[in-house]
């Protein structure tokens, strides 16, 4: 069996919180709740639920919309995001986004209702919660929406979500896993009492992963109410249940051990969790959200040192292939490796200077392989390591080196130097006596790039630039947009600006003009491509 190849690029993400790229999305609804009560420190969106449209693309009244005031100056305050959540379950009732996805007039005025709607409420963005559209045209024509607000959130600095079903979504056509930012998969309601298992959770991820959607952009969705009575959590701790349980006088629910299992499984093989809905949360001990918070604590090395990250949970790759793993936990790991393919993940921050341990979990028939850690697209070299046997695809052990790494955000690279062996997941941790270093490994350009940052210049770096240009900018870039012009004023990129790194690989030697848009300010600057 021939394994073929990868440069891995991974998820790195030792960031707090309120920065992370993991996910803390929790549903608030008009008609239930205080804003005043929310949580926001253990969140990172929230999602103002209902907006409704209308058979011809309008929109009706929103409920509450002081509420969802209140809610977007305070989640502002605290650095968290708010979308509008458009649908919702509405009786079964979908008949106005079949009507209005239908019809191509209806669809433009939909889309720019919803682009004024965000404006209005100076929202960061739609999830669209049409749960059930159905195959054949609907789903062509569900794709048709998605992509025109897709387009039309992305290009002001936006987010598109989508809330869909567990499992059996066939007429979520695969197309949209492009549009969107990323999914929440509702992986609740599936029966009476046992209606959200941990069993239905890793089905749930498995389904959409299935179907080729990134595990970068899987936000596994968690109930915070028990059936098949309806309760709050909070209203099943009052009335006598253990928050440490699942099963109360024949209602289900997810208690804090589930729920933190749970969690677990969204870091391990997806990016976020999801919360259907916060007002029924109980307080104190007992709060889920703070069970949640606290493994992403452990998980992102605020509450502890280490990360795992799957090695499927790119952004973008060449030659890479996945398959089902029967190591523990489950899930996928990459395989069919051979030399020289990659994937990639951008903006990866390391918080401090520093000794860090690496681990792979690695599985190789024969070995002779060699893996190798980079920075920057090979920029900064960390090491290699050789990749043994083990006697099979699937019989897995763990190899370990150790790296200094300067504090910064960096594109972070595992290299086939040499394949046949599979990757599961790779694992960083700083060890808690490592002495802290500052190394000169970076290249003359970076150390340029950061004197100049420093003295409050927004520098484009190496410049002239060949294959990938990174942004100094001193200023968070998120919400912002990116566009890059050339001589003749011509738009040749546009891009959300996330990832304070553009590929110009594929642009013509010349002379370009980057043109930053945030919400306070505009910068533009010049760069070479060679």
């Amino acid at each position: 069996m021939k394994k073929s190849t990868l440069l891995f690029f991974l998820a790195l993400i030792i960031v707090n919180v309120s920065s992370a790229q993991f996910r803390v999305v929790g549903y608030m609804p008009s008609w239930a709740g205080s804003v005043n009560s929310i949580q926001y420190s253990k969140l990172t969106h929230i999602n103002y639920a209902f907006l409704l449209p209308t058979s011809t693309g309008g929109l009706q009244a929103i409920e509450n919309p002081s509420k969802l005031q209140s809610l977007v100056t305070l989640a502002h305050n605290n650095g968290k995001k708010v979308l509008i959540a458009v649908g919702g379950w509405n009786n079964g009732n979908d008949g106005a986004f079949e009507s209005l996805a239908a019809n191509a007039g209806y669809r433009n005025a939909f889309v720019t209702n919803m682009i004024n709607f965000v404006n209005q409420y100076n929202l960061d963005g739609i999830d669209i919660d049409w749960e059930y559209p159905d195959a054949g045209a609907s789903a062509n024509n569900y794709a048709t929406l998605m992509q025109q607000l897709s387009t039309e959130m992305h290009n002001r600095g936006k987010l598109l979500t989508a809330a869909v079903v567990a499992i059996n979504g066939g007429s979520i056509l695969s197309s949209v896993f492009n549009m969107v930012d990323f999914l929440n998969l509702m992986a609740y309601d599936a029966n009476s009492y046992d209606h959200s298992t941990y069993s239905y959770a890793q089905q749930s991820i498995n389904y959409w992963k299935g179907r080729g959607l990134p595990a970068s952009k899987v936000v596994l969705g968690v109930p915070f109410y028990g059936r098949p009575t309806w309760e709050s959590f909070a209203a099943l701790v009052a009335r006598g249940a253990s928050p440490n349980a699942d099963i109360f006088s024949g209602v289900g629910y997810n208690g804090i051990p589930t729920i933190k299992s749970k969690t677990n499984l969204a870091f391990d093989q997806g990016n976020g969790i999801m919360i259907w809905e916060l007002s029924q949360d109980a307080t104190g001990g007992n709060s889920l959200l703070s069970a949640i918070h606290e493994v992403v604590l452990q998980r992102t090395g605020s509450g502890g040192s280490s990360i795992t990250i799957q090695a499927e949970s790119y952004n973008s790759m060449s030659g890479v292939q996945v398959e089902t793993c029967t190591d523990a936990g489950g899930g996928q790991n990459v395989g069919y490796i051979d030399a020289t393919d990659w994937m990639a993940f951008y903006n990866i921050n390391f918080p401090v200077t520093g000794s860090y341990k690496v681990e792979y979990r690695v599985a190789s028939l024969s070995g002779g392989g060699t893996l190798s850690l980079d920075l920057n697209a090979g920029s900064i070299q960390l090491g290699a390591l050789a990749v043994p046997s083990t006697g099979g695809w699937q019989n897995w052990t763990t190899i370990t080196h150790n790296v200094t790494v300067n504090a910064g955000t960096y594109n972070v690279g595992v290299y086939a130097q040499a394949g046949g062996w599979n990757l599961n997941w790779i694992k960083i941790t700083r060890p808690s006596g490592a002495r802290q270093v500052t190394t000169t490994t970076e290249a003359p350009a970076t150390r340029q790039a950061e004197r100049l940052q420093r003295t409050g210049n927004w520098v484009l770096y190496p410049n002239p630039a060949k294959h990938r240009l990174n942004i100094l900018a001193g200023e968070d870039l998120a919400g912002g947009i990116i566009r890059v012009m050339d001589l003749a004023g011509r738009q040749v990129i546009a891009a959300r600006a996330a990832t304070y790194q553009l590929d110009i690989s594929k642009l013509a030697p010349g002379v370009y003009t980057l043109v930053f848009i945030g919400k306070d300010r505009s910068v533009t600057k010049q760069f070479v491509k060679e």
